[in-house]
């Protein structure tokens, strides 16, 4: 299994981290709508054993299945990672239903990709949350990002996007268990 080292920051003006990062030569790797469905047992047997499993389309079709490490790092959030690319995720779910993951979350993100000092940026655009920059690499590398965009390290998420939802329905009274926008953003403008 390959590490995943990640953190992510909440921002509020994600034009200025584009022009932050266009600044400082960072490729321009695309922009997607990207969905996600998480899928777990009737009984989550895969949540109890701090086990992940999606389905992802966007920039490509993929099934990923990820896994916490011990011991936590408080710093930074590190999983293991398998990840697959598949051609037909609707058959793929399928497959995954007939195998007993029949409770599913869905999420939906509008995704840019960046790539600078070997490390991936993301900038997501999630419903009623808001902006956010991800950043993944190595420790030294995601340091080296955050403090070239000026990013203050005490304010880094290590949290997924699914903890920050279930935070954010509880303090908004929200019953809503997916991620989803109600209706779909014009692409064509930045958000």
């Amino acid at each position: 299994m390959k590490k995943e080292i990640e953190l992510k920051f909440k921002i509020d003006k994600p034009g200025l981290f584009r022009e932050k990062l266009k600044g400082k030569g960072a490729k321009f790797l695309g922009k997607t709508f990207e969905r996600t469905i998480k899928f777990d047992t009737k009984n989550g047997s895969l949540i109890k054993q701090r086990k992940f499993l999606r389905i992802r389309t966007g920039f490509k079709n993929t099934i990923t299945l990820k896994r916490k490490t011990k011991p936590k790092d408080e710093e930074f959030k590190e999983r293991e990672e398998i990840e697959l690319e598949i051609s037909n995720p609707k058959e793929m779910e399928i497959i995954l239903e007939n195998l007993g993951f029949t409770k599913k979350w869905i999420m939906e993100k509008y995704r840019e990709k960046y790539q600078l000092k070997n490390a991936e940026i993301v900038i997501d655009r999630l419903p009623k949350m808001g902006n956010f920059i991800e950043l993944e690499g190595t420790k030294k590398i995601i340091k080296q990002i955050a403090k070239i965009l000026g990013l203050n390290f005490k304010d880094r998420i290590t949290a997924t996007y699914w903890g920050l939802w279930k935070d954010y329905c509880k303090k908004h009274g929200i019953k809503d268990e997916n991620i989803i926008f109600k209706k779909q953003i014009d692409e064509s403008k930045n958000y």
